[in-house]
């Protein structure tokens, strides 16, 4: 060997050792990198993402391939901050590492270990008492991301102590700091997961609420008219064709309360409603009665309840087979559901009226056998209610013509179509024209003058009657003033009340605002209102004619003696006059009976100070019974027909004429 060679043999070590260091660097750095690719199972998919106990497996598979490990355990922080072990290394069950966790935490150790920013490496608790054991090491590393301990790691190595430095440390951060943001990512999951099951819950049940809600009425629970139809509509679709073989049917009732305005209009909307769920328990208890049901051959099953609207219910009776035995059914159910109902202790007696429809005879579809049931309770309502009545088609032509009357009626205020005609009342003691009565008459387009029984009906059932009665105060007042200018006054003007007008809350105040706009005196307007309206509820009345009364109107009793009301009721009414009803003025002299009534009358008036005013006087023995029995005044066709203002004018201008002529002729 040569000089040259021997000096050149060192430099070849060298670079054999700097090789073999380079090789186990690579090595190492491929290691590592095969350890940091892994990371990536830390994670998993989508679904295992929300399993901590999987996320911690897939952290204990590439940190066992960084420290050789003995024992591992991994724990993780509870929402009180308690720690508790989730995961230990497989074959590793036994007590031991929980032990030594539980002494490092009394010692401190394990606190001050979760404060350190690195991993540590300890020498196992116990190492001087057991014998083997003295090389045991403990390896702590907080698992924690930026912003929170998630947990804590703890491995034991037997052997040398591991230092911090060591590459496995250094990639052991990063792995645990990784599964830091994986069990983050594992927590918002899970909590993700729990509010989406959470909305969904709560998403299902308004569904469920929503759902009720659109098919069921709020009030009472029953079913509305959605549902009704519905399962109205189901039936038909299943039933039968209407062949003659067909031996059941299905029966649509529809019933309502008669008079349920007046409940609410007196007593109030509250009152209203509960006497609406008192009613529907009681239609629920009647319904359910499987004995009762039976009887007429029908079965709770096929039995459906809704309330459709107000004071209207709907039943549907599925496997009719019997029209006479569903006709004492239908008069089983109003007899009981018209009664006493007491509301809030006070006490309110209703009847109903019912109207029944039969598939498929009157009618093939849901609104066709609605409507007539309904044309059926509207008949049995125009009939005296507290009735039932089933569909025939006269009904339908009637219901069509009280229909095309109704549109009619509402256009006809619009259209400036009413008059007011005006009867005169004759004083008997001086032969002159002490007042008028107003009666209005609509001049139809097409038929010509209809008097009122062919339309205050129907004014009365839609609320027209309203509209109407202000109308005709307007109208009489600005006659009145008409008649003043002219040299015409007239003491006082009759002005006919409806039923539903009387229960108007704000009548006494409008009909004020009223004249007082006019310029005339409330003393000069007598309103009259009939007898038999006013015995509905006297209490009401009675309140009513005190409230007209201090407003200064005069008021008056109508149609007297067809009411039954007594003279003890009688004298609690601030009333000016009683008019006695042409149906006993039409038998007098002759018939004793009605010249009894009228004698009767006139005797009690005067004793309670009041003045009588006789309807219906046409003859001339008529009018010398009443001026025997020193009645006040009259009206009637024997003096004038009720007049339009035009022909008022002359009738008075007459009158006066006469009078002077009269009065002329004695001087």
């Amino acid at each position: 060997m040569t000089r040259n060679e021997d000096e050149a043999q060192p430099d070849v070590d060298y670079l054999r050792e700097r090789v073999r260091h380079l090789e186990q660097a690579s090595q190492w750095h491929h290691y590592a990198m095969d350890v940091l690719t892994s990371m990536t199972a830390i994670f998993g998919d989508h679904s295992q993402s929300r399993d901590v106990a999987a996320i911690l497996e897939s952290t204990h598979e590439c940190v066992g391939r960084l420290l050789p490990l003995e024992d591992a355990g991994y724990y993780t922080v509870d929402d009180e901050s308690s720690f508790h072990l989730s995961f230990r290394q497989a074959g590793c069950e036994g007590p031991e590492l929980e032990a030594i966790v539980e002494q490092l935490i009394d010692e401190g150790m394990f606190s001050w270990a979760l404060n350190q920013n690195h991993p540590v490496c300890l020498p196992c608790p116990g190492n001087d008492d057991k014998e083997g054991a003295r090389d045991d090491h403990l390896v702590l590393h907080v698992i924690s991301s930026r912003t929170r301990i998630r947990g804590m790691f703890v491995g034991r190595t037997r052997g040398q102590p591991i230092h911090p430095r060591d590459p496995g440390m250094k990639v052991l951060s990063i792995v645990l700091f990784n599964a830091a943001y994986a069990l983050e990512s594992a927590a918002l999951y899970t909590l993700m997961d729990h509010q989406h099951k959470t909305l969904k819950k709560i998403s299902e049940r308004q569904s469920l609420e929503l759902a009720h809600q659109y098919s069921h009425d709020a009030l009472t629970g029953l079913p509305n008219r959605v549902l009704f139809s519905d399962r109205l509509h189901q039936l038909i679709q299943k039933g039968p064709t209407g062949d003659e073989d067909d031996s059941s049917h299905v029966a649509v009732i529809l019933m309502d309360l008669d008079h349920f305005k007046r409940v609410n209009d007196s007593l109030g909307h509250g009152y209203g409603d509960h006497l609406i769920k008192n009613l529907a328990d009681n239609l629920r208890t009647i319904l359910a009665d499987t004995e009762l049901l039976g009887h007429h051959h029908l079965d709770e099953g096929h039995v459906t309840l809704s309330r459709l609207g107000g004071d209207e219910f709907g039943i549907i009776l599925d496997r009719v087979d019997s029209l006479d035995l569903l006709a004492r059914f239908a008069q089983h159910l109003l007899d009981n559901v018209s009664c006493e109902y007491v509301i809030h202790d006070h006490p309110v007696f209703l009847t109903c009226s019912a109207g029944i429809s039969i598939h498929p005879f009157d009618g093939r579809d849901v609104d066709t056998l609605i409507k007539n049931a309904d044309a059926a309770m509207y008949e049995a309502k125009q009939r005296g209610r507290n009735h039932y009545h089933f569909y025939t088609q006269d009904i339908n032509a009637q219901t069509y013509r009280h229909l095309m009357l109704e549109n009619e009626l509402s256009r006809a205020l619009d259209r400036d179509e009413f008059q007011l005609h005006y009867q005169p009342q004759i004083s008997l003691a001086t032969g002159k024209v002490e007042g008028l009565e107003a009666l209005v008459r609509w001049e139809h387009p097409e038929k010509g003058y209809l008097n009122p029984g062919h339309f205050i009906p129907v004014a009365e059932d839609t609320g027209l009657i309203e509209q109407l009665g202000l109308w005709v105060v307007r109208r009489a007042c600005a006659d009145m003033n008409r008649l003043e200018t002219t040299g015409l006054p007239v003491p006082r003007m009759a002005i006919n009340l409806s039923p539903r007008q009387f229960r108007q809350a704000d009548l006494a105040a409008q009909y004020a605002a009223i004249i007082s706009d006019a310029g005339i005196q409330a003393s000069q307007i007598e309103l009259e209102l009939t007898e038999s309206t006013i015995m509905q509820d006297i209490d009401k009345a009675v309140e009513i004619f005190g409230d007209m009364q201090q407003l200064g109107f005069r008021l008056a009793v109508d149609d007297f003696g067809t009411g039954y009301s007594s003279l003890n009721q009688l004298k609690h009414f601030p009333i000016h006059t009683l008019k006695i009803d042409r149906s006993f003025i039409r038998g007098i002299p002759q018939d004793r009976d009605d010249a009894a009534i009228v004698k009767a009358i006139v005797a009690m008036a005067k004793g309670l100070g009041l003045e009588v005013v006789a309807e219906g006087v046409e003859a001339r023995h008529q009018l010398d019974f009443l001026k025997g029995l020193d009645c006040e005044s009259v009206q009637g066709f024997y003096f004038s027909r009720p007049l339009p203002y035009d022909e008022l004018c002359e009738y008075l201008q007459a009158s006066e004429s006469v009078k002077a002529t009269t009065a002329s002729s004695q001087g």
